[in-house]
């Protein structure tokens, strides 16, 4: 059974990205998914596409996963 956010609206599961990419400052999806596990996977990287056109983070390709990092330029 799949759980899903309890407000999966856009705004609230960029806003929570936001928090904990600028708390952490570099991370992987992998780590991302598992702190925010209520969200589905769809939702984050929607988020995270979003948030890298508003140049607030980079997204870089790694082997099986990406590193999220805080855009400071």
């Amino acid at each position: 059974m799949q759980r899903h956010c309890i407000d999966t609206s856009p705004a609230t599961i960029e806003s929570r990205v936001r928090e904990l990419v600028a708390r952490e400052r570099t991370l992987t999806f992998t780590t991302l998914a598992t702190a925010l596990s209520d969200c589905p996977w769809i939702s984050l990287l929607r988020a995270l596409n979003r948030l890298e056109q508003q140049q607030v983070i980079r997204l870089t390709p790694l082997p099986w996963d990406y590193q999220i990092c805080v855009r400071t330029e």
